[in-house]
């Protein structure tokens, strides 16, 4: 595995939702605790706040609650990256932010 080389929250539980509840998250990607599998390299879209980026699923790990996945970023423009790492350095700050998965295969 790679090591990570960006900022990144962990055990965010906000925007929990009937579908899962986001883990992870850095400028590059998330980590997403759902309750269905979803096959690797399938494409989301991960809403964050008002920002809405597609990811691809990297992994898809089996849990005894659920299932946990790895989702990269895909494609992000310059001002959607921007929006991101404000938000990621605004929740490392305490501010509250909302996620969930709006769109799955």
């Amino acid at each position: 595995m790679k090591d990570r080389t960006s900022e990144r929250i962990e055990y965010i539980n906000l925007g929990e939702s009937d579908e899962g509840s986001l883990f992870d998250l850095s400028t590059t990607g998330a980590c997403w605790h759902s309750k269905k599998r979803v096959e690797k390299d399938a494409v989301v879209s991960l809403k964050i706040n008002e920002l809405i980026l597609k990811a691809k699923v990297v992994y898809c790990r089996e849990r005894s609650d659920g299932f946990r996945l790895g989702l990269q970023f895909l494609n992000i423009s310059a001002e959607q990256q921007k929006k991101l790492n404000e938000c990621v350095d605004a929740f490392s700050r305490g501010v509250s932010i909302t996620c969930g998965v709006i769109e799955k295969p």
